[in-house]
């Protein structure tokens, strides 16, 4: 029979702002502070017929060389806010048409840091007044290793693993000309699953620009005039996109009749969208 060597090459994705892959523990605390990518968000306001330049920055804090490609990628988010990649020119806002990236290859040396431009060219069109979004991964690049082909009997199939890394930063162009900013909330309810209670505010953008919004609920007991706030976190919201946002009260809400009202703030000049509800405790 025979030897079949079968290479397999594990590709991790870290999406953290200045993420670390310790590539020396104990050492020099230059090194200890891995491969960092920064910032981890770029905005672009481009208005149609405009350029604009932003730059990320790669340092390698290893005790060795280490090399990446800088690739463009669609994406896609999911109601509960994960996000999956998608082939370039796949989605219906994706910014591979405005974007260059340059370098898309560069080789670090220990110590050493390298910035990466983009550049986002909007054409003059009125048409273009719209949102676009994508991912740009850092990868690194790892030469693939000799494989041990195990005994000689012919009889055993090697595994060869190279481990890579890479880091996303996510990218919005968001002109500031955009016309129709409409962000509307589709659902407003109360659940008691078991022993756990939530709120739920479901929200959709029925606009065309990117809604970069607070959401948060303020609930009343009408019983004792008791009131407090939940959540008051900042939200991203995509064009055509569903999101569902969850408000956990820090502690139980005890029997009784309450009211409540989930606001939304999206940074609209005119207004603040918000939903109301009633309900009871038993």
């Amino acid at each position: 029979m025979q030897k079949r060597i079968i290479l397999i090459s594990i590709y991790f994705i870290a999406f953290t702002f200045a993420a670390q892959i310790f590539a020396n523990p104990g050492g020099d605390d230059d090194f200890n502070k891995g491969i960092t990518v920064s910032p981890s968000h770029v905005n672009f306001n481009v208005d149609p017929g405009n350029m604009a330049v932003k730059k990320i920055k790669v340092s390698n804090y290893t005790d060795k060389t280490q090399k990446f490609n800088v690739v463009y990628n669609d994406f896609d988010i999911s109601k509960d806010g994960k996000s999956s990649f998608l082939e370039p020119g796949t989605s219906d806002f994706s910014l591979s048409r405005f974007i260059n990236i340059s370098p898309t290859f560069i080789e670090l040396g220990p110590g050493a840091n390298q910035e990466v431009t983009l550049t986002v060219q909007v054409p003059s069109d009125p048409e273009m007044a719209r949102a676009a979004w994508g991912v740009i991964v850092v990868e690194q690049v790892e030469e693939k290793k000799a494989l041990d082909p195990g005994n000689e009997t012919g009889k055993t199939i090697a595994f060869g693993i190279t481990p890579t890394f890479a880091f996303g930063v996510w990218v919005y162009q968001n002109p500031s000309k955009v016309e129709d900013m409409h962000v509307d909330i589709t659902n407003f309810m109360y659940e008691k699953q078991n022993e756990n209670q939530f709120m739920m505010l479901k929200v959709e953008n029925k606009g065309n620009g990117i809604s970069f919004c607070k959401a948060y609920v303020e609930i009343t007991n009408l019983d004792t005039g008791e009131q407090f706030t939940l959540g008051g976190k900042r939200y991203t919201i995509l064009p055509g996109y569903e999101r569902t946002f969850v408000f956990e009260p820090e502690a139980r809400l005890q029997k009784g009749n309450y009211s409540a009202v989930g606001v939304l703030d999206y940074n609209s000049d005119e207004e603040l969208v918000a939903a109301e509800l009633e309900f009871k405790i038993e």
